[in-house]
């Protein structure tokens, strides 16, 4: 399916006077209506999981574990606008002694945002997921790009928003749900063609770095560059110490295999590269991970696409000099079915071929055994930018290991003290998103209602009669939120 030029530029000047309308709202308006959405979505019957169960091949149980993710995002997020914590309202008051001005400042939403829908989560990350909730709790119409993986899901979902849309008698604009390759006539990408549009102002995209590099390399090569928050994967490595695995190898290797293999490994947090020093414990490792691997059945991929690329970056790396494999699941895959795979090399190799430093979208890792500390710390400070970096280890052994634990600071948005990293909890503290190339901007988070700050920005009045200022910035603090008043902190009138 293609789309016309024209309607395209329809759905952008629909959502720029949108916006114009969304400016009046309240925060306390807007968290009306993200848990109006919520309900509605909520509602959805069984029809919904058995689409993008159909579609994506994702089990029912996952599914209905994804709704209700969903249906919390959109209320945690609509909770934390109405508290105003994004609006990040500052008074400064006059001061007649000293000649200074009154000051104000607030945020307010960016403009009209391009959301791509994710191949992986049909509901979290897609058409309804924290994109389209975080860009509208700021004040922002949404322009979904649905996913080709499950287009009827992403329909159900965008009719779902459309509705409390209507509900609520809210302008068209606000949301627009399109479909489609190309813009007609042309061999330009829609998603593409959305990005560079002028009156665009910013996009949100989960998915692979190539697919994220182009739009933000479109984006900045606009007369106006625009921000584009790409989250686009990564290794996530996990760095095993001595004194851990000594103590608990076989129950370590359970872990890593079970988050490898979740859901056929297509999470942006799975743990592909695994890293220790030879020893005796990482042989027990070694010999505990073989055996969950080869018990591990293949499973249906999310579509053709992905399951091909998945064969070939596995036979890529597979096929690197000096790689061994470990295990592959005991099971013959069908066309279509993941089948897991460890692969191992040594530190050295990892060192000097950066290919096995390459994602691979699957249930697929590499396990790099180092010959001391020293080769640990060298893998580290080569390490690209992360989404998360797992530390498998004791107190005495992070004691121990400052240096590395230092580095790894630097190369990730999220550090776990053991634990596996896939599993993002939708929570203030989360962040989701690390250094370059995992995204394109390490300073915001894609999960937890701080995802709301990538879609404002600050405006300040300086000297302004009260009546004309944002409800935010007024004398009276009629919606109760917290405000720094000339360097404290109340929830008082002035």
């Amino acid at each position: 399916m293609n789309q016309p030029q024209e309607f395209l530029d329809d759905r952008v000047c629909m959502a720029v006077e949108a916006f114009q309308f969304l400016k009046s709202t309240t925060i306390a308006v807007r968290a009306a209506f993200m848990h109006a959405v919520a309900d509605k979505i909520e509602g959805l019957g069984p029809e919904l999981l058995d689409t993008a169960h159909a579609e994506t091949a994702l089990p029912l149980a996952r599914l209905t574990g994804e709704k209700a993710r969903t249906v919390g995002q959109w209320r945690s997020y609509a909770n934390a606008v109405a508290l105003g914590i994004y609006t990040e309202a500052r008074i400064d008051l006059p001061n007649s002694e000293t000649g200074k001005s009154d000051i104000r400042k607030f945020n307010l939403g960016i403009g009209p945002v391009v959301v791509f829908g994710a191949s992986n989560f049909p509901f979290a990350f897609s058409t309804a997921g924290g994109d389209t909730a975080s860009a509208i709790g700021a004040g922002c119409p949404v322009i979904v790009k649905g996913h080709s993986g499950h287009t009827r899901t992403s329909t159900m979902m965008a009719d779902a928003i459309t509705a409390v849309i209507k509900d609520y008698g809210w302008p068209e604009g606000v949301f627009s749900h399109i479909l489609g390759d190309n813009v007609i006539g042309t061999d330009t990408k829609i998603g593409a063609y959305l990005t560079a549009h002028p009156r665009v102002k910013a996009v949100g995209f989960t998915g692979s770095y190539w697919g994220g590099k182009a739009l933000f390399d479109i984006a900045n090569q606009r007369e106006e560059p625009i921000p584009v928050f790409a989250e686009m994967g990564s290794v996530n490595p996990v760095f095993a110490f001595s004194q851990l695995l000594e103590d608990r190898a076989e129950a370590l290797a359970k872990e890593y295999a079970a988050s490898l293999t979740l859901g056929v490994g297509q999470f942006c947090t799975n743990p592909g590269v695994f890293i220790a020093v030879k020893g005796d414990g990482l042989e027990r490792f070694k010999k505990a991970l073989a055996s969950a691997i080869l018990a591990t059945a293949p499973a249906t991929m999310l579509n053709t696409g992905i399951y091909a690329h998945f064969e070939k970056n596995k036979a890529t790396l597979s096929g690197q000099a000096e790689v061994s494999m470990l295990a592959e699941s005991s099971v013959e895959a069908v066309q279509g079915q993941g089948r897991p795979r460890i692969i191992s090399t040594s530190a050295h190799n990892f060192l000097k071929n950066q290919v096995l430093s390459e994602e691979v979208f699957g249930p697929f890792a590499v396990l790099v055994e180092a010959e001391n500390a020293e080769e640990v710390l060298a893998i580290a400070r080569q390490l690209k930018g992360q989404l998360t970096i797992t530390i498998a280890a004791t107190n005495e052994d992070v004691r121990v290991h400052q240096e590395i634990f230092n580095v790894v600071k630097d190369k990730a948005g999220r550090l776990l003290f053991n634990g596996m990293p896939t599993g993002v909890e939708v929570v203030y503290a989360m962040q989701h998103g690390g250094p370059f190339p995992s995204c394109t901007d390490p300073r915001f988070t894609s999960v937890g209602p701080d995802a709301v700050k990538r879609f404002v920005r600050p405006l300040a009045f300086q000297n302004w009669p009260d009546e004309f200022l944002p409800v935010e910035l007024k004398n009276e603090n009629a919606l109760g939120i917290v405000r720094i008043v000339d360097g404290s902190a109340t929830k008082a009138s002035i």
